[in-house]
């Protein structure tokens, strides 16, 4: 056999300038060099050669992954490494490893194992380009502001190009003629109309009519809405006819509250006690003891009354002044009896209100509220209160849908979310100290969480950056706790050194859950949420915070709100850990505030106080403040973001019922 032939000083110098080569590309370092070169120079044959040099270039061009590799190779790889971490590839924490693994790497496949599927990771540019298209797709309809947010999440956390190609595999790419299988606002519009003339026609009735509609707007692709009209007479077309031409109007202008008129009301009441008191110590005085009583409580009546209309006009004038509000009003034609024909009507958009909507009473006040679309599209609002019960309402039509039943005391705080599932939830806290889950679709129970920490503030649901659904609940005192929302199992019991008054959980952009919580230092800190360790602070309020909510911009920023005592909304980038915006101007301090996205994608924030008609809607992205004023007032306040349309929810009148408002 060849290895079994006698070597002689030839063969046993061509192995050592393969050495001295190895030595010299970094292949070896000295220490391996001189170990080789001295079983190459006592080696008698063939095989004897074979540890040497069997893993060396010899010349030949030989090439394998068990090859050793060169310092040049491994300086590029170190490059290539770079490269992904520099383009977003890689995390910082990945590219360490990944270092320190090609510095211990000795053959090509080591390095490979490492690098060679770099190419195939997701990097920023290619991130940004999926969620411009995801925004894209939003402004045509083709997603709702709830999917948005889930798809630019998942998006950030994507980390190959599968994944990324998965996400926005039915969106149209930008470029060529092809459109999405995806439905937009358009098409559904398109479909509701069909669906109307089918009803005038006799084709339909009303029940059907209804479950169709709900279908529509439950459907995502076209071909979903099409099957919901196949069964239908086509359309017949109708000739084009123009709208006549608005008519002069001439009408006055609604007179603006004003500050002038509301000191003169204050004014009036102030001078009319006089006689009144005058006329009480007369009939004091003949002996008229209850007349004297009778009108000396009618004029407390009155006087009251008169300050507190004076007080309302005189806020209202004020924060008149400070919204900013349309220079030009329009005419607007509308039909308010079908068949009468056209009227023509001045309106002006900075006082247009929506139309009265409230939900059904509990027999107690309300502590709390949220809402959520459901995944067959319907909007749905989870009321708590003080009755021990929660209530859930069906939001396009008020409509009471289940009463959930088993609490002993007040129902401090309620939450929702989708399980990863399909299983819509809520969550909610109680002052006897129960947390319970129920499920959404029937009302029915699914279980408590146990372990719920004493006097119980507030809860809300949490998707970590791994899918994992939780539910975080504080007592607003020093205790932070997560449960599972699959198996109810209590992840985290934090308690916290300092009391806190507000929390809300948030995920930052490296996939760490936090809590972010308001203490009465004025400044907010945010906690991990997994050990309670402080991160960082927030710091610019001068007085409280009265409120926090959070939410994430379309290119994946986390974004915190707060509202504070010294009369400031604040608008905060968690991810820098930086203030974006900060809002001045208000009449008073906001009680509470809640994030939220209208229907072409701008995402705002809702704050109110205690002043009905003082609710107020800003723009995230510059902090603008738009020209929506709402009657809602008090401390809880929630949202709802549907394709369509935007809900606000609060109190309006009635403290023992949701009152419903719809964002312009």
């Amino acid at each position: 056999m060849t290895g079994e032939v006698r070597i002689g000083d030839q063969a046993r110098a061509a192995a050592t300038r393969t050495l001295k080569t190895a030595l010299r590309e970094g292949r070896l370092d000295l220490a391996e060099y001189e170990r080789r070169l001295v079983v190459v120079q006592a080696a008698r044959v063939g095989k004897d050669l074979t540890p040497a040099v069997a893993d060396l270039p010899d010349g030949s061009g030989r090439t394998g992954p068990g090859l050793r590799i060169s310092a040049a190779d491994r300086e590029q790889a170190l490059v290539r490494l770079a490269g992904a971490l520099t383009d977003g590839r890689l995390q910082a924490r990945a590219y360490a490893d990944a270092e320190e693994l090609l510095n211990r790497a000795v053959t090509y496949a080591d390095v490979e194992a490492v690098v060679g599927n770099l190419d195939a990771k997701a990097s920023i540019a290619e991130r940004d380009q999926a969620v411009a298209r995801i925004e894209a797709a939003v402004a045509g309809g083709l997603l709702d502001p709830a999917e948005q947010h889930d798809r630019v999440a998942a998006v950030r956390r994507a980390a190959t190009d599968a994944q990324l190609a998965a996400l926005v595999a039915d969106l149209p790419a930008g470029t060529g003629p092809a459109r999405s299988p995806r439905a937009s606002h358009a098409d559904r519009e398109a479909v509701v109309a069909r669906l109307h003339d089918a009803v005038e026609a006799g084709v339909l009735d009303l029940p059907e009519f209804d479950e169709r509609v709900r279908a529509v707007y439950a459907a995502r692709l076209r071909d979903e809405l099409t099957r919901l009209v196949a069964d239908l007479p086509e359309p017949a077309p109708e000739p084009l006819a123009s709208l006549p031409p608005a008519p002069p109007v001439d009408l006055p202008a609604p007179q603006p509250p004003s500050f002038e008129a509301g000191m003169t009301r204050a004014k009036i009441a102030g001078f009319s006690v006089f006689p009144m008191i005058g006329l009480v110590i007369v009939l004091a005085m003949a002996g008229l003891t209850a007349p004297a009583i009778a009108v000396a409580s009618v004029s407390a009546i009155v006087f009251v009354g008169t300050l507190v209309y004076a007080k309302r006009t005189m806020t209202a004038a004020m924060a008149a002044e400070s919204a900013p509000r349309a220079e030009n009003r329009f005419v607007s034609m509308i039909e308010p009896f079908p068949g009468r024909g056209p009227t023509w009507v001045d309106v002006d958009p900075a006082e247009w209100t929506p139309a009265e909507r409230a939900l059904g009473r509990h027999k107690g006040d309300l502590d709390s509220i949220t809402a959520l679309v459901l995944p067959d599209g319907t909007p749905v609002a989870i009321t708590g209160s003080r009755d021990n019960t929660a209530r859930v309402w069906d939001l396009t039509d008020d409509s009471w849908r289940h009463t959930l039943s088993g609490h002993t005391h007040d129902v401090v705080g309620v939450a929702a979310m989708v399980l990863p599932d399909g299983v819509p939830v809520a969550v909610t806290v109680s002052t006897d100290r129960t947390a319970r889950v129920w499920d959404l679709r029937d009302g029915s129970p699914r279980g408590t969480l146990p372990g719920l920490a004493p006097e119980p503030e507030k809860v809300r649901c949490l998707s970590l950056a791994d899918g994992t659904p939780v539910a975080v609940a504080h007592n607003g005192i020093n205790a932070i706790q997560t449960w599972d929302l699959r198996d109810h199992k209590r992840r985290h019991n934090l308690r916290e050194e300092n009391t806190f008054a507000q929390m809300v959980p948030a995920i930052l952009p490296d996939g760490t859950p936090v809590a972010v919580v308001s203490d009465w230092g004025n400044h907010l800190r945010v906690l991990n949420l997994a050990n309670g360790k402080p991160r960082f602070r927030l710091t610019g309020h001068t007085q409280p915070v009265n409120a926090i909510d959070t939410t994430v911009l379309a290119d994946g920023t986390p974004i915190v709100v707060s509202a504070g005592q010294d009369k400031t909304i604040r608008v905060w980038d968690l991810g820098r850990r930086t203030l974006l915006h900060t809002i001045t101007g208000l009449v008073q301090a906001k009680e509470a505030v809640v994030c939220t996205t209208l229907p072409d994608g701008t995402p705002v924030a809702v704050a109110c106080d205690w002043e009905p008609g003082n609710t107020s809607v800003w723009n995230l992205r510059d902090g603008s403040e738009l020209p929506f004023r709402f009657d809602l007032w008090g401390k809880i306040l929630s949202a709802v973001a549907l394709p369509d349309r935007t809900l606000l929810l609060g109190f309006s009148d009635d403290a023992r019922a949701a009152a419903v408002r719809r964002l312009p």
